[in-house]
């Protein structure tokens, strides 16, 4: 997909320094995303995610912080610019949502103004064209009375309005491509909902491709095309969708879905905590770096690391394993006899 692609990151190292030495929290990532795609980036607290997609935006600002690789945005090569060209790609070639809407936006100025500002981007949009286009965005992320919501400031809105907001910033320049970093993590059930499908409309409608940023399974199942799986800094399992969560390889992405409730199963199974705690990337394991964790691992798991296997020809599921699983109902943990509990 390297040819076409509007994100191409290979081989991406982004390692921080530590008074007690360096930690890597990406190591060797390559990912790929097509125009128009949406790819959701899943794994435990700490496994990398926030990281690699803000690196991929040009965001990793820490003069200390080592980044290798190659990281491919609309045909820039976002590593090797300039602070003044990378920063001109914000807003009109890529933007990001983040997790927290009232830390990100400004608390004085008025949302709309916040708005107009990003639409100024473009030099031939008058003060008056961007403050009918704030407008109009708000009316797009659906917040009513938009042109009276205009003038509030953002610790007058309700948490949903604060996220559409950031959406409607992310929007204001047209970009080719959005990071949404956990949006939806601080909203209750029905908010979120709107949000994730008014991500889906935007994508529709402006042809907007989309890196979502989650630790919620359901909600990357549901909305994007295709998923990578993060472990301790790197790339456990990506594929479409469908396919991986249908029949994960690696056990470590069996172990997040058994550790899902589910209600779609004739009788209740409880969900299985993963047992132990990630690495310590000061002093990453050798070999494959869920084996401590692991019930299935062998010695050569704790030796050397796994290469990425391709589940099927052509299909692009891919995944790092030595004992793959199959099926997805497979536990990470040693196999042991499913507690089951009546409906």
């Amino acid at each position: 997909m390297t040819g076409d692609a509007l994100l191409s990151i290979r081989d991406l190292v982004v390692e921080f320094p530590t008074p007690a030495g360096p930690v890597r929290a990406v190591d060797q990532v390559s990912l790929d995303l097509g125009f128009g795609e949406r790819l959701g980036i899943v794994g435990e607290s700490g496994s990398g995610k926030s990281v690699l997609a803000r690196t991929a935006m040009g965001l990793t600002r820490t003069r200390a912080a080592r980044v290798t690789g190659q990281v491919r945005l609309a045909g820039h090569a976002v590593l090797d610019l300039s602070e003044r060209r990378r920063r001109a790609l914000w807003g009109r070639e890529v933007a990001m949502v983040f997790q927290d809407p009232l830390s990100a936006l400004h608390p004085i100025t008025p949302i709309g103004e916040q708005i107009a500002e990003a639409v100024r981007r473009d030099p031939r949009v008058t003060r008056r064209q961007a403050a009918n286009r704030a407008v109009e965005l708000l009316e797009t992320v659906g917040i009513p009375l938009a042109a009276q919501r205009a003038r509030s400031r953002a610790h007058e809105l309700s948490g949903g309005m604060r996220q559409r907001v950031a959406i409607a910033m992310a929007v204001a320049g047209r970009p080719k491509l959005i990071f949404a970093d956990e949006p939806t993590t601080a909203l209750d059930v029905t908010v979120q909902a709107r949000i994730l499908d008014l991500f889906d409309a935007l994508c529709r409608e402006f042809g907007i491709g989309l890196v979502m940023v989650s630790h919620d399974l359901g909600v990357v199942g549901r909305h994007t095309d295709r998923v990578a799986v993060m472990y301790a800094g790197r790339i456990a399992e990506r594929g479409p969708v469908a396919d991986v969560f249908a029949r994960p390889g690696m056990r470590y992405t069996s172990a997040l879905m058994a550790a899902i409730p589910r209600a779609d199963v004739a009788r209740q199974v409880l969900p299985r905590p993963i047992p132990g705690l990630p690495p310590n990337l000061l002093d990453p394991p050798p070999g494959c770096r869920f084996a401590p964790r692991c019930g299935f691992a062998s010695d050569r798991c704790r030796t050397a690391q796994p290469p990425m296997t391709a589940r099927a020809a052509g299909a692009g599921h891919e995944f790092a394993c030595w004992h793959p699983g199959e099926p997805a109902v497979d536990a990470a943990v040693a196999p042991r006899q499913d507690r089951e509990v009546a409906e």
